[in-house]
């Protein structure tokens, strides 16, 4: 580990513990909204709570007056990130409401991830795989956001710049973001604080959706992780018995007592999903019709944009980091319905048949339940990478149709 610096997680050889919900701690820890048992607020959750506040109310006031005024290109651009901040703002409530739900929920993944999982190598494996996993895909859209979020800070002092560079008789200085100000914090000396307030909302946005975010796909790869823990323990259940004809009382007892322990733990993984689930489904919900309206807007601009070429890298930016988004929630609900509908494969392919005959019931309905998948789905859809495709290929339509009007 010599020489290696920075994201130690995303690293493949570090110790097991570090990668556990490395990406969502950086970035809600940074803003105060880390899961714990403590009743009392962290003041820098507060202060970035009306912080964004502020940023959301300016900036939709900003939007509407553009609509008004029939600037829709400045109207699109003020409303891309102001929705994308409006559910920002509210992922932060619920986070604060159900803090000490979700860390009983990390509690108890903690304690069914590392507990015992000493005693076997191939579920070591598994685990780095899935947690190395999981830190990468998580740190993707944390990159993208960042990178967008830049791009908007940047954007008009680069083109300040420029201004400055042709010998403008008068350089424009202009806001990272559309937001309604008063007049005395546009100019000197105050505009400086401004522009760091107004480009300081932007970055609390990013921080802020990829924790939210990264935390729901972290729990999916932990469940699916667990899912395929039971998958070891099914097959190691049955390796005594290799061989054998049939089992005789002895031997059938100390197997229904290892298989209801089985049971028990599938039980606390579905009614895990389940907790979780119900916590989580607004955030879900939410971010899904924000998402889709935020491509919805990058499209269209565009389409109307098209030749700037700053303003078109702006828009991909932020059009790619709103799909890294959508795709982390839809692969993570994908990795628990295939995780755990495979069970039932798993466990009818044992030699089952070996069982006594009252033991069998327990094993078929195991594999009757293991055939209803976990879901993470929310009211109308469930996240998956078929939900993913559609969104993908309603996009796609809406480019072949705005292009058509050009």
């Amino acid at each position: 580990m010599a020489g290696k610096f920075g994201f130690r997680f995303l690293y493949g050889d570090q110790p097991l513990q570090l990668y556990f919900y490395a990406v969502p701690h950086l970035c809600l820890n940074l803003m105060g909204y880390w899961p714990d048992m403590l009743d009392a607020l962290q003041q820098r959750a507060l202060f970035h709570f009306v912080v964004l506040g502020v940023g959301v109310a300016t900036e939709i006031h900003a939007g509407l007056q553009f609509a008004q005024n029939g600037e829709i290109s400045l109207a699109l651009e003020t409303f891309c990130p102001a929705g994308t901040s409006a559910v920002t703002l509210l992922k932060m409530y619920l986070m604060l409401r159900y803090r000490n739900d979700l860390f009983n929920v990390l509690a108890n993944l903690r304690q069914m991830l590392f507990d015992g999982a000493s005693q076997s190598d191939e579920k070591q494996k598994i685990m780095r795989k899935h947690l190395l996993m999981a830190s990468r895909f998580n740190f993707w859209p944390l990159s993208a956001g960042f990178f967008t979020c830049t791009m908007y800070n940047l954007k008009p002092l680069i083109l300040a710049l420029l201004q400055y560079w042709g010998q403008a008789e008068q350089i424009k200085w202009d806001m990272p973001f559309n937001m309604t100000m008063p007049s005395f914090l546009l100019h000197a000396p105050l505009f400086p604080v401004t522009y760091i307030f107004i480009a300081y909302t932007g970055y609390v946005t990013i921080f802020m959706f990829g924790g939210c975010d990264t935390f729901y796909f972290e729990f999916c790869v932990h469940i699916a992780t667990l899912c395929n823990f039971l998958e070891v323990d099914i097959r190691a259940l049955f390796r005594p018995y290799d061989g054998l004809q049939q089992m005789d009382d002895l031997r059938g007892t100390l197997f229904v007592g290892c298989l209801v322990r089985l049971i028990k733990r599938q039980n606390d993984i579905i009614e895990l999903t389940a907790f979780f689930r119900q916590r989580y489904w607004i955030i879900t919900l939410a971010h899904f019709l924000s998402a889709s309206m935020v491509i919805a807007f990058s499209i269209v601009e565009l389409m109307i944009n098209g030749g700037n070429g700053l303003g078109t890298l702006l828009y991909i930016g932020y059009t790619v980091a709103a799909l890294s988004q959508l795709f982390i929630y839809c692969y993570g609900g994908t990795l628990v319905a295939e995780n755990s509908l495979h069970l039932a494969t798993v466990m009818s392919s044992c030699p089952w048949h070996i069982c006594q005959p009252r033991h069998r019931r327990y094993i078929m309905l195991f594999i009757m339940r293991s055939q209803r998948a976990l879901t993470m789905a929310v009211p109308f859809f469930s996240p998956s990478l078929v939900t993913f495709a559609a969104i993908l290929q309603t996009s796609g339509s809406i480019i072949a149709l705005a292009k058509s009007f050009q």
